[in-house]
């Protein structure tokens, strides 16, 4: 991705003294929004790959995974509530249901005639001891039917819906194709949700046993309306909010306030009145998030108007939103939902982390978008692509606003600039880019649909193999 060179250190240097009030309104600064905050164009990637189908006929796939050590099979969530069991290696790949939870979800799913929604199954993790306690964790979006763990909702004001955590258990354990137990369904959390909006909603265990979990700030435009904190929920600490963070606690732990749960002793913010779950935060939305092998977090965390990022996450740290969108300063704007990015900032305020990389939605000042949303990803770490061994692949939705679906698909570089990865065999990649799935290989999973939203099965998995140039 190209970075401005002279321009980009005298807006540096100007930036500092603005870094202040960041979070002020434009009537008291005078700030204009960026029309081209990232020039230039993303550059294609040399390595070669290509997209080979493993599954067709889903709704909206949005997280895959497996267990440890299980190499013969890959789990995939659709978002409407089911959760599939892939046979990998067979051709065609047969697929079993092993859970659904549609009649826990949030109904109807999906808002006009175009049935978008960011709500339903969207979350999916293995206990890295699946193995021997059956146990894995599903993230979902359910309609209010019980007093939650944690809120933000003034008193009197509904929440639109519930995100809850919960656990389930195989009825045995270690034997291959083993049913769910649905009497084992156990919560771990509840949480208000302000609107339907910016859930977050991925899980992922680290090498430490713990499960991390991402929330979004819940909320819309500019973090308005009920249920927002005063200096938006991604920056709140205050007690009960846990919207905007990265949360990280111990599933097969007591000592949270709920008793459902552990707290690690040694997160960052343990005897902080309500904050004792925190791992990270100030996140918009951190849709997708992994876990590489040596423990590092990434994050995709995407934006309002203007930048997409990707963020390396570690204990404590503050990522920026809405001081932030990116390096870049933002603008709340006022009540209209307006809000932009002004200023690049890198570094500054000297509070916040930037992320590691980052992009912009068109290639120049007044062209057309061809970016929507970033798509978290994995660090890849099978043995097929060798171009690709120890980088972090991911990509973008653009699965709305676009005359048709044109998602995109990325590569970490060195210095992590951002490259384009070009299917061989599916140029351009005619699909909306809903999220990534990585089998116990360290092998990588496309997972997209034609419309981007909740119509029609069009869904797929495809796995990403070597292409020809």
């Amino acid at each position: 991705m190209k970075m401005r060179t002279t321009t980009r250190m005298l807006v540096h240097a100007l930036s500092a003294l603005a870094a202040a009030s960041a979070c002020s309104t434009a009537g008291a600064q005078q700030h204009v929004p960026l029309t081209d905050p990232i020039p230039g164009a993303i550059t294609p990637s040399r390595a070669a790959v290509a997209l080979e189908t493993v599954a067709s006929g889903l709704v909206s796939p949005v997280a895959a995974s497996a267990p440890p050590g299980d190499r013969r099979h890959l789990y995939v969530a659709d978002q409407p509530g089911q959760i599939w069991r892939l046979h990998l290696g067979t051709n065609p790949q047969p697929r079993e249901l092993f859970l659904d939870v549609s009649a826990l979800l949030v109904s109807p799913l999906g808002v006009g005639d175009n049935r978008f929604d960011e709500r339903g199954l969207v979350g999916l993790a293995f206990h890295p001891n699946f193995d021997t306690n059956g146990l894995f964790y599903t993230f979902t979006a359910q309609p209010v039917r019980a007093n939650p763990d944690f809120s933000t909702m003034p008193p009197g004001v509904a929440p639109n819906c519930q995100s809850v955590v919960t656990e389930w258990r195989v009825k045995r354990p270690g034997r291959r194709h083993s049913a769910v137990d649905l009497a084992s369904a156990r919560e771990l959390l509840r949480i208000d949700k302000p609107t339907p909006l910016h859930n977050g909603g991925a899980l992922a265990f680290g090498p430490d046993h713990m499960l991390y979990v991402s929330l979004g700030d819940g909320n819309t435009a500019d973090d308005e309306g009920a249920g927002q904190a005063p200096e938006g929920n991604a920056q709140s600490l205050a007690p009960g909010n846990l919207l905007g963070k990265v949360l990280r606690i111990d599933p097969l732990g007591r000592n949270a306030a709920n008793g459902r749960y552990g707290i690690p002793p040694d997160n960052p913010f343990v005897g902080k009145e309500g904050a004792d779950e925190i791992f990270a935060y100030g996140f918009r939305n951190p849709f997708r998030m992994s876990i590489a092998r040596d423990g590092r977090v990434f994050v995709g965390d995407v934006g309002q108007n203007a930048v997409e990022e990707v963020n390396l996450v570690t204990a404590g740290g503050n990522y920026g939103w809405r001081i932030k969108e990116g390096s870049f300063l933002f603008d709340a704007a006022g009540p209209d939902g307006s809000g932009f990015a002004y200023a690049d900032s890198p570094g500054l305020p000297a509070s916040l982390v930037d992320p590691i990389a980052q992009y912009d939605r068109a290639d120049s000042a007044g062209g057309p978008v061809t970016r929507v949303a970033v798509i978290g990803g994995y660090v890849y770490e099978g043995d097929t692509l060798r171009h690709l061994r120890g980088r972090y692949v991911f990509g973008d939705y653009a699965g709305r606003g676009q005359p048709s679906p044109q998602g995109q698909l990325f590569v970490l570089g060195r210095y992590n600039r951002i490259e384009r990865l070009v299917p061989t065999n599916r140029n351009p990649f005619d699909l909306a880019l809903l999220g990534f799935g990585q089998d116990a290989r360290g092998e990588l999973y496309v997972l997209a649909n034609d419309t981007g939203t909740l119509l029609g099965n069009t869904g797929v998995v495809l796995k990403l193999v070597p292409g020809r140039r």
